[in-house]
């Protein structure tokens, strides 16, 4: 086992260990009734369920790769795992009550987490692709990662209002003002990884990033 393995591993223990005691921290203070959640309107049962299902959750990745299963790159797990806390933090402190905004805002870190998955593919696939395949310059590769991060949000929002049909439910009962300013923010968290994509890709190539990604015991194989 080399250093770099010893690290990662390091690294998957402590997250394995910490992030879901968070959770269990976060479920005590909500059962012991501090949350401001439950004085915004969330009950109890529901938050509680929230904190147990992320903690399981977020034990998931650490446990792939000590099973050496997965591994993914450092800054992929810092804006999902940014993500997972963000939403169930806001969840807790009610903030999706007392800020009309804050919907919004956690649209847009979670299209950078569907943006950034698509990248990584795009990446893949440009890395092991025949030489006569190519998806193009690196223009190319930020402009298919922008457009198909971004219709994730449309597929969503399409979700949401089939749901509401099929559910018998008010179709788009919080307004069309809601649905566009979602939609606004799919494509400010889209464009906002794109670009950092874009920087990425500035300093390596799309075999450089996916260098950084393990499936097994190997990296994903790259022919030179």
């Amino acid at each position: 086992m080399n250093a770099e393995d010893r690290m990662e591993r390091r690294i998957a223990w402590t997250m394995l260990i910490l992030c879901p005691l968070s959770m269990v921290l976060m479920f005590i203070y909500v059962t012991l009734g501090y949350a401001p959640g439950l004085a915004a309107g969330h009950p109890m049962n529901y938050l509680q369920a929230t904190c147990a299902l992320w903690g399981i959750i977020m034990a998931v990745l650490p446990i792939l790769r000590l099973v050496r299963l997965v591994s993914l790159p450092y800054w992929f797990m810092l804006l999902i795992y940014s993500d997972m806390y963000v939403y169930v933090t806001s969840l807790c402190l009610g903030f999706y009550f007392n800020y009309y905004w804050w919907a919004d805002f956690t649209h847009i870190i979670s299209t950078m987490v569907v943006t950034s998955i698509v990248f990584m593919a795009l990446c893949s696939i440009q890395a092991n692709s025949p030489s006569h395949v190519s998806l193009g310059s690196r223009g190319g590769i930020i402009a298919i990662t922008l457009l198909i991060g971004f219709s994730f949000g449309a597929i969503w929002e399409i979700m949401e209002g089939s749901t509401d049909i099929l559910a018998n439910q008010d179709y788009m009962s919080y307004g069309v003002l809601h649905t566009m300013g979602n939609l606004s923010a799919d494509m400010m968290g889209a464009i906002i990884m794109s670009t950092i994509a874009l920087l990425m890709l500035g300093h390596r190539d799309a075999k450089g990033i996916v260098s950084k990604i393990r499936l097994g015991r190997k990296r994903i194989d790259v022919d030179e």
